[in-house]
């Protein structure tokens, strides 16, 4: 049988350590009663910009050089710039293809337009405006042959370099 002040001895310490859990939850409380905040900013800078994805030459079909008449052809710049974005582009070229022949000096003239009707001519002076939409815009170049043809028979090329100001 067990003693009455055993049994109340062991009953008392489970109550003191009951006291000590419970007054240390107490003061574990009391110390997180106080808050602090404060504000910060999340940010980002976005940049206007354009560039060219891709370039589709001009390329005239083949013309017997005694016809002497005109021929069109068309190409195809893209352009990628950011939205709300306005940007001009320049094509500046020789505006004459020469043959790749080196030993020859024969020269084809041409003209490079904005428009499929070639009213509205395209180069360094009369630039190309528009405004981005933030994907890939497709850009027609039109070209119309403006001279004659009766020259030497070879392969004719001019380089254009395109230039997109925003």
């Amino acid at each position: 049988m067990c003693h009455p002040s055993h049994y109340m001895g062991h009953f008392m310490k489970k109550v003191i350590v009951s006291a000590v859990l419970g007054f240390s939850s107490l003061f574990t409380v009391a110390h997180a009663a106080g808050t602090d905040s404060t504000q910060f900013e999340v940010k980002l800078t976005v940049n206007e910009s354009c560039k060219f994805t891709a370039a589709q030459d001009v390329e005239f079909a083949s013309v017997d050089r005694s016809t002497k008449s005109a021929s069109n052809a068309k190409g195809q710049l893209n352009v990628t710039c950011t939205l709300n974005t306005p940007y001009k582009i320049a094509l500046a070229g020789n505006g004459k293809m020469s043959n790749t022949n080196t030993a020859s000096t024969s020269k084809i003239p041409y003209k490079l337009y904005q428009d499929s009707t070639r009213t509205t001519e395209w180069d360094a002076v009369n630039l190309l405006s528009k405004t981005g939409n933030g994907k890939d815009q497709a850009i027609p170049v039109y070209a119309k042959l403006a001279g004659d043809t009766n020259v030497e028979a070879g392969n004719y090329v001019d380089t254009v370099v395109a230039t997109v100001t925003y």
